[in-house]
């Protein structure tokens, strides 16, 4: 009697197959993004009733359980096999302003489904925007979008941009590595944001966390293009990009004089032929 046994090698082979047949397949279909970030005040009341109860034994810093979303932005780009430019969808900011923190991650749950296909693009995500999100929804009773409800550290529904970039290395703040790549960053620096956001000052956490979108956007650009998932014009796409926040938001001075400059000294640059010398981007 012969016993057949599955050759698990020629599996792993079909496996690997597959999978670069599906990775260079993967820029003749649409790619569509939602790049997303927040920004927090702390609930102090609730940290000090737990450090009360707890006593010695209690965490002394306010912990993502006890940060409450108090900003939120984020912004629609579909990347379609043979056009040169992204679609880019209408970028939205909210704030405790004008919304509860149920009702800004509401309106943005509702964005994610409207794209049941789109990769919700994070910078440090995981670390902590997703874990307060799933918390706000046990918390109002919402139902979490397909993006956030799938835990899988390796889902295609989300990529966390900070360990994406780093792989083995040490991760790094979005300011650090968009100083290194010259890309413009935060307009204040990123420890002023909590301050800002207890203070009230809403123009500026609303720049602030703008910024933090177009950052993460510029980088989800270049990633996905050096990966040759998409094939783009950068330089067009930075401009129509710069053009579409410049619409959005004509107040905002970080779209006007950090920006709009910027995205169009790069297109320029696309059209100059020989070594182009430039000095460090300033932020």
């Amino acid at each position: 009697m012969t016993t057949t046994i599955p050759n698990c090698l020629d599996q792993w082979a079909e496996d690997a197959r597959l999978f670069c047949a599906n990775a260079s397949n993967q820029v003749d279909s649409a790619q569509t993004i939602v790049v997303a970030d927040f920004e927090y005040a702390y609930d102090r009341d609730r940290h000090h009733a737990y450090r009360v109860a707890e006593g010695a034994s209690a965490e002394p810093t306010i912990r993502w359980p006890f940060h409450r979303i108090a900003a939120a932005s984020w912004i629609v780009l579909r990347f379609v096999a043979g056009k040169p430019l992204p679609e880019i969808g209408e970028p939205i900011v909210l704030t405790a302003e004008t919304k509860s923190e149920a009702a800004i991650v509401s309106a943005f749950f509702d964005a994610l489904r409207a794209e049941p296909d789109a990769k919700l693009v994070t910078w440090g995500g995981e670390t902590k925007d997703l874990a307060v999100l799933r918390q706000v929804a046990m918390m109002q009773d919402l139902v979490l979008p397909t993006q956030i409800a799938d835990l899988h550290p390796h889902s295609d529904r989300k990529v966390d941009l900070c360990l994406a970039t780093s792989v083995a290395a040490k991760t790094v703040h979005l300011p650090e590595i968009a100083t290194a790549m010259g890309i413009p960053a935060k307009p204040s620096p990123s420890k002023s944001i909590g301050p800002l956001v207890e203070a009230g000052a809403w123009r500026e956490v609303e720049e602030q966390v703008l910024a933090d979108v177009i950052t993460t956007s510029i980088i989800a650009m270049m990633q996905l293009g050096a990966a040759g998932r998409i094939r783009i014009d950068r330089p067009a796409s930075l401009l129509a990009l710069a053009q579409t926040l410049g619409e959005a938001f004509p107040s905002s001075q970080f779209c006007k004089r950090t920006f709009a400059p910027w995205a169009r000294a790069r297109h320029a640059e696309a059209g100059l032929r020989g070594t182009v010398f430039r000095a460090p981007e300033m932020a």
